[in-house]
């Protein structure tokens, strides 16, 4: 089988209708690829060549999981007809389309593999809203303590949770949940520095790119980090 994932940290309303065109694109490329064998209909009948397949052609089944690691509940359609407006008396003849949805705060998945277990056990911690966020820090790091959680899960949780840290410098010592916090924390620290200095430049009337150059200099950070807070700045005085 051909295995999709489709990861969403945003509900997304459309989703059952996204992965009906993943689904049927991936389906189509292998039609495309087996009816090319097919250049003469030398072995083939009428109908087995204005298909371009023939009757015993099989091709690999597509499952598509979405994974949505967001902390609110997912209240969207996880299917075809939860998106449409059917007179209850033509259901039945509407062909439907669902979607596999797993979300990361709350399921009832039966894991195998260790990290799989470990990164989900961490996204619920994590994602919980009933739990204050030191609370949920510290469980969170009390779990990767006790279970040893290996680098390449706390680096997913890293990528899961939106935090913009520095992934090179991150890698070279050790890779824990509490290292994680320790980089979300100064991450977030540049963060308020970088908005309040862009803050006080657009009210200096400074141009972009002075304030661009500004934030490289004080902040010792990469032109691109300037820019997306720049970009990030500009989202939320929309």
């Amino acid at each position: 089988m051909l295995l999709g994932n489709e990861f969403q940290q945003h509900i997304h309303y459309a989703t059952p209708m996204r992965v009906m065109r993943y689904d049927y694109g991936t389906y189509k490329k292998q039609y495309d690829s087996n009816s090319k064998k097919y250049k003469t209909s030398d072995g083939m009948n009428e109908d087995e060549y204005l298909s371009g397949m023939k009757k015993t052609d099989r091709f690999i089944p597509v499952i598509t999981v979405v994974i949505y690691y967001g902390d609110k509940v997912w209240d969207g359609a996880t299917t075809l007809h939860g998106m449409l407006d059917i007179p209850e008396k033509i259901v039945r003849h509407v062909n439907d389309y669902k979607i596999l949805l797993v979300e990361a705060r709350r399921n009832d998945l039966v894991l195998h593999n260790m990290n799989n277990v470990d990164l989900f056990n961490l996204l619920e911690i994590i994602l919980d809203k009933r739990m204050p966020k030191n609370e949920a820090k510290k469980k969170a790091i009390q779990y990767g303590e006790e279970h040893q959680v290996d680098k390449s899960v706390v680096m997913t949780v890293a990528g899961a949770t939106n935090s913009k840290i520095d992934y090179n410098a991150f890698e070279k010592g050790e890779v824990t949940m509490c290292t994680l916090f320790d980089e979300i924390a100064k991450e977030n620290e540049i963060k308020g520095k970088a908005l309040g200095m862009i803050e006080t430049g657009l009210d200096f009337e400074l141009s972009e790119n002075d304030i661009l150059v500004r934030l490289q200099r004080k902040l010792d950070i990469t032109l691109q980090q300037a820019q997306e807070y720049l970009n990030l700045f500009k989202k939320q005085t929309v």
